[in-house]
């Protein structure tokens, strides 16, 4: 991909190692889904010394990773349909990195999908997404912002309509900020977010700040990655800003689709509404 200016920091190579997870589980016997952005991107990058550095380190670090992030991408998936069933046809998916769904996931007529990322980033997806053919299933809209600053004002410009109900994804993004900057946005997605609307993230285990998580945050930080934040009380978190939350550790069977997840990394993930009235 010569003309492609790959993200250079660390964040983003995480957004990478994602789309490789996401290719080799289309090559399982029964996939539990397939990801054609991703193995688009993942031929085009094939030997790139950035990606396969990062895949080796996170070998290394935890072999858990892709059965996790299987789950992880599976369970959203089964989340923002059923938000898109239910009538949602907005979309925004906050720091969206290499995120495929767009592609790959029925969108009923009208749907509009907001991805939201740093400049770089939404540059990178955007000319990946151009050259792998691939038509979007709805309106995909690129919007450049820094989750650490005003974010809000670049999505509503590109034409967010705060008083229709939102599906919002908050998928790998919560544990790389502050406490204060998690809060501040969770405050923030809530005020933008119209009575029927969905809120699906993931955040860390706090067990994963101890020493269950060294081993993982030592191999991250060699490629400048860092864990800043994780709690364990994410019900609570989420109800005292309105919304009703099921929330379900990585491990869990119940979401598993019969597959085993490994225990590290240690991650919550929530779905969540904003019941009408709120």
């Amino acid at each position: 991909m010569p003309d492609l200016q790959i993200p250079a920091d660390g964040l983003s190579h995480t957004a990478l190692y994602t789309a490789w997870v996401r290719h080799v589980e289309a090559s399982q016997p029964h996939p539990l889904f397939t990801d054609p952005l991703a193995s688009h991107l993942v031929a085009e990058l094939a030997g790139h010394p950035a990606l396969d550095a990062f895949i080796a380190q996170m070998g290394i670090t935890s072999s858990g990773f892709p059965s996790y992030h299987v789950v992880r991408t599976r369970f959203f998936d089964d989340r923002i349909t059923a938000a898109l069933d239910s009538g949602v046809r907005q979309v925004v998916t906050l720091a969206a990195g290499i995120d495929g769904r767009t592609t790959r996931l029925p969108c009923p007529p009208g749907t509009r999908w907001f991805e939201l990322d740093l400049p770089g980033m939404t540059e990178f997806k955007t000319a990946v997404v151009a050259s792998s053919g691939l038509t979007p299933a709805c309106e995909r809209i690129g919007v450049a912002a820094d989750l650490a600053a005003n974010w809000t004002k670049p999505l509503r410009e590109a034409g967010f309509a705060f008083d229709q109900p939102t599906a919002w994804l908050v998928e790998g993004v919560l544990m790389y900020l502050t406490p204060a900057q998690g809060d501040a946005l969770l405050a923030e997605v809530t005020a933008l977010s119209a009575p029927g609307s969905h809120l699906l993230l993931e955040h860390l285990q706090v067990s994963m700040l101890d020493e269950q998580g060294a081993r993982v945050r030592e191999g991250l930080g060699k490629h400048g990655v860092v864990f800043t934040a994780a709690r364990d009380d994410i019900g609570d978190w989420l109800g005292a800003a309105g919304w009703e939350a099921s929330v379900h550790e990585g491990v869990d069977p119940a979401i598993g689709h019969g597959r085993s997840v490994a225990p590290v990394p240690a991650a919550w993930l929530a779905a969540a509404t904003r019941a009408a009235g709120e």
